[in-house]
């Protein structure tokens, strides 16, 4: 039949959208993201992957999730990573999902649930930084979101009472092996850029590498298995459908 639409809300970098296309070859993808500065790094690695700019397959749209800019029942399929938990106003988000959908077209996500056990170097960071006195900045200005979920049934029913049909839930553990060097970088050049940025050309600086360097020596190495909770849902919007 005709290709299928499918939309990737909060695309971020491109990576999901990108692999749709790979999935399902002659699909018109749409990656929609608040982020003008995210999109910019969607489509040169789409550029990279050999996408041409004009390639009316791949869309890219600057976008919040409750305000998509796409006709009603215009998509087949939603998908979402790690982002519904970053909207203010979920259940908007997921009425704004509904419609967009085609009659019988499927919601796919994969988020955070509430919990999970703590991560030592995280912790030890932040009292590295507590140790040199470095004063966190306010976050007054910063819109909550809607949060993770706190089960895979409060997620499903939340699904539901958006209008969705034959919503499931299922929960897994997301594990990731860092190594010392490794979780070190990462806070420095994407978690705690902005910290760095600030202490750059400052005694600060190398005292936090140091100091973070001895705590880090101190945990043993499987406590860098960082470990967090999951949840996806798969749900249809009732009707039948078209395609």
């Amino acid at each position: 039949g005709p290709a299928p639409h499918v939309l990737d809300i909060g695309t971020g970098s491109g990576v999901l959208a990108l692999a749709a296309r790979e999935r399902w070859p002659g699909a018109l993808v749409t990656g929609a993201d608040p982020s003008i500065g995210m999109l910019g790094m969607a489509a040169r690695r789409a550029t990279l992957a050999g996408v041409a700019s004009d390639d009316p397959t791949l869309t890219w749209v600057r976008a919040m999730a409750d305000a998509l800019p796409l006709p009603d029942a215009s998509q087949d399929l939603v998908r979402s990573s790690f982002a519904v938990q970053l909207v203010p106003d979920r259940p908007a988000v997921l009425r704004e999902v509904r419609r967009v959908l085609r009659p019988g077209g499927t919601l796919a996500l994969v988020t955070w649930l509430e919990g999970g056990p703590e991560f030592r170097p995280s912790t030890e960071f932040d009292e590295a930084v507590m140790d040199l006195g470095i004063p966190e900045p306010g976050d007054d200005d910063e819109e909550e979101g809607a949060g993770d979920f706190r089960s895979s049934r409060a997620a499903a029913d939340e699904v539901r009472r958006a209008g969705f049909e034959r919503a499931s839930a299922r929960d897994a553990m997301l594990a990731y092996a860092w190594t010392p060097e490794s979780y070190l970088a990462f806070k420095q050049h994407y978690d705690e850029a902005w910290l760095f940025e600030l202490l750059a050309d400052t005694p600060h600086a190398a005292r936090l590498e140091s100091l973070v360097r001895d705590r880090f020596a101190a945990l043993p190495r499987e406590a860098f298995v960082w470990r967090a909770p999951v949840v996806s849902v798969v749900a249809r919007r009732p009707g039948a459908h078209s395609r």
